[in-house]
């Protein structure tokens, strides 16, 4: 989800603590614990994860574009066509569990919402989303920083009113016929469009603060984590929601997060460090680590359960995500080789 190794410390480090957040939201690791405080922690405050990386996006790739650095725009370029190959890979790899679930399209234009916008997999979606949302926030640029950042913010509004507030904005006599036209086309306003290019803006305006990180800062976190769970919660009670990926405080406790991390002085190494690498794979990886969990749990009940069930699959899907990451210098090395020797019986 980055492509500079020159990183903020802190940064790389939150990178398998977002990851595993993801891998929360879809094994639901409260739900037999409690179900509000899995709604208000695992739909709610866990939903910084996706920011998270989109953040890290937007600095160290749309920060240099929009600054108009050297190599910029192709390194922009090259961004968004790893994340398109990546996309690509990953549907390849989840063929077989669509096919066998039943969920491949069934006509043309439902393919094309299916592969284009809403992604191939309940996680694939944020692939085309990051780049659909670079190549906005590239439009948006054209008018100048401060206008490309409105237009963000107002296409995050709209975005909300599908999303977590649909009760209450989407069904709304005024507004009702345009969501009824953009829900025909699209499956979700969390997306490249609406969703998107503020989380990218925000990373790319987001700078260490030079005295470090101090208290005003983690209150300000904690009370905007606490407003995103109270929202989570609340829209939930009142079936406003259509889905529950957008909220209004959700750019602000992921800009105070962000702004911590980036501003956090670390001395000494941390085991996170070790895992940052493969903080992608556990992302790509995780939904065939749950079927994996899920069928083992014929044998093994207690897998069932919601805690087990989140363990067991996030201790899986880093364990996969390791051992690719060290077999792949390996892998590299041959498929080398390979081509070595290709080009010299073809010369």
């Amino acid at each position: 989800m980055g492509l500079d190794a020159r990183r903020d410390v802190c940064v790389d480090r939150f990178r398998p603590v977002a990851a595993s957040m993801v891998v929360a939201i879809h094994t639901d690791p409260l739900a037999d614990v409690s179900p509000m405080l899995n709604e208000a922690l695992v739909y709610g405050i866990f939903r910084v994860a996706v920011p998270f990386f989109l953040m890290v996006a937007g600095r160290y790739v749309l920060a240099p574009f929009l600054a108009h650095l050297p190599g910029s725009r192709d390194r922009m370029r090259r961004y968004a066509l790893r994340a398109a190959m990546t996309y690509l890979l990953a549907t390849a790899a989840y063929l077989p569990l669509m096919a066998y679930a039943g969920n491949l399209p069934a006509s043309a234009p439902a393919f094309l919402r299916w592969f284009l916008v809403d992604g191939t997999v309940y996680h694939l979606w944020y692939f085309p989303a990051l780049v659909l949302g670079l190549a906005t926030c590239r439009v948006l640029s054209r008018f100048g920083a401060r206008s490309a950042f409105a237009a963000a913010v107002a296409l995050y509004l709209v975005g909300i009113g599908g999303d977590s507030y649909f009760g209450a904005v989407g069904t709304a006599e005024p507004l009702e016929p345009m969501y009824g036209v953009l829900f025909s086309c699209v499956g979700y306003t969390r997306n490249g469009l609406f969703y998107v290019p503020l989380f990218l803006m925000l990373g790319a305006v987001s700078r260490p603060a030079e005295e470090g990180v101090r208290a005003r800062d983690g209150v300000l976190l904690v009370v905007s984590l606490l407003a995103v769970a109270t929202e989570a919660f609340l829209t939930s009670a009142l079936g406003w929601q259509r889905h529950d990926s957008m909220y209004l405080s959700l750019p602000f406790a992921s800009w105070f997060l962000f702004r911590i991390l980036l501003s956090v002085r670390p001395r000494a190494r941390c085991p996170l460090d070790a895992v940052a690498p493969a903080s992608e794979t556990v992302y790509l990886v995780h939904p065939y680590a749950i079927v994996a969990v899920r069928g083992a749990a014929r044998l093994v009940p207690v897998l069932v359960s919601s805690v087990p069930l989140f363990s067991a699959v996030l201790a899986l899907s880093f364990a996969v995500a390791m051992g690719a990451s060290r077999a792949a210098p390996t892998v590299g090395f041959a498929a080398t080789k390979v081509l070595e020797a290709a080009r010299s019986i073809i010369h």
